[in-house]
């Protein structure tokens, strides 16, 4: 089983990996508008997008260790997290007046749910593995 410092770390770390991806992709796409105007871009998005992965990822490896049993955890921690994360996009769009919230959100969701169950998935096997 993994130690906090271990969990920690390692929620940090795709913390990270997700905050530059997704920061280095938002300043890519805005690099027609100069580099000032991407630099700000890719920024926010990443430091948006490392926190929010970071909340996520710690809800996830909360809700994967709440039921005695693995298989249950994972389930948990997949749906709950997904839902959770779409939950705060519906509201947040809500809250901004986007109009056609399901086609502002649905590429998050997609890519969200899909890490969800990956890093889920990990546990599992790692759980699984005694490690």
């Amino acid at each position: 089983m993994s130690t906090p410092t271990t969990q920690g770390a390692r929620t940090a770390l795709v913390a990270l990996a997700g905050g530059v991806a997704r920061g280095g992709w938002a300043a890519l796409t805005h690099g027609h508008l100069g580099a000032e105007v991407a630099l700000r871009v890719g920024c926010t998005q990443a430091a948006v997008s490392a926190s929010t992965t970071l909340v996520l990822a710690l809800v996830l490896e909360r809700l994967f260790r709440m039921p005695s049993d693995p298989v249950r955890g994972f389930w948990l921690a997949t749906v709950g997290t997904s839902m959770l994360a779409t939950l705060w996009l519906i509201v947040g769009h809500a809250l901004t007046g986007t109009p056609h919230i399901a086609a502002a959100f649905a590429p998050s969701v997609i890519v969200g749910s899909t890490f969800s169950f990956g890093y889920a998935r990990t546990l599992l096997a790692r759980t699984r593995r005694g490690s």
